[in-house]
């Protein structure tokens, strides 16, 4: 006896929306320039992580931040 598997081809309707979608709007809080590479810190960003890329640029010698 053999099996027969039938295949179903999956069919994707897009469904009509009426919500609006919010435009996201990048906010930076602080952006740090560092040998002329820029770093920007936006508002939101995981701030243990921020701190962790800030402490591992800052030791280079020439190091401006300046808050936005």
């Amino acid at each position: 006896m053999t099996e027969q598997n039938e295949i179903i081809t999956p069919v994707f309707k897009n469904k009509p929306s009426n919500l609006q979608k919010h435009s996201f709007t990048a906010r930076p809080a602080v952006k740090i320039n560092v040998n002329e590479v820029e770093l920007t810190i936006f508002k939101g960003t995981n701030s243990v992580l921020a701190s962790d890329i800030v402490k591992v640029s800052t030791p280079i010698l020439k190091c401006r931040i300046s808050p936005v």
